[in-house]
């Protein structure tokens, strides 16, 4: 073979973080950084993600009456994404994670977590619960 190590190159490619797929780093410092233009390319991507991952569940949940649980994981699925995302546009979501944000307390929140308490205060979910979240969620990697 005339170059042997591009053999090589699918491997390292492939063996390298994904960007943006829940890193280290993807916080509030991480967020506060971004341009405006980027943080709705993330909030866009990470709607868009909802979809992908909602197929991807859906794969193998099996396929037997007995085993099948495809119907429990749409009904699911549907709920969440009626209660906290149905009436959510990008840019509200963009705002609310900035506002989240703003608060040096929250900085150590990673993006999914944020988005969670994001769409928890847009939805009406009561402060006391939000709090609750935020708490939960400071320096936690997850």
């Amino acid at each position: 073979m005339k170059h042997p190590m591009l053999l090589l190159l699918p491997v390292v490619l492939f063996s390298l973080p994904a960007p943006g797929y829940a890193q280290a780093g993807h916080d509030g410092y991480w967020w506060r950084e971004l341009s405006l233009n980027s943080k709705q390319d993330v909030v866009t991507g990470f709607l868009d993600g909802m979809a992908l991952g909602h197929n991807l569940t859906l794969m193998g949940a099996g396929t037997s009456s007995e085993t099948d649980c495809r119907p429990k994981i749409e009904q699911s699925y549907t709920y969440v994404r009626n209660r906290y995302f149905r009436n959510v546009a990008p840019g509200d979501l963009v705002l609310a994670l900035d506002q989240l944000y703003a608060e040096s307390d929250n900085s150590t929140i990673i993006i999914g977590r944020a988005v969670w308490i994001a769409v928890n205060r847009l939805g009406g979910t009561k402060p006391d619960e939000i709090q609750t979240l935020i708490l939960q969620s400071r320096g936690v990697g997850y």
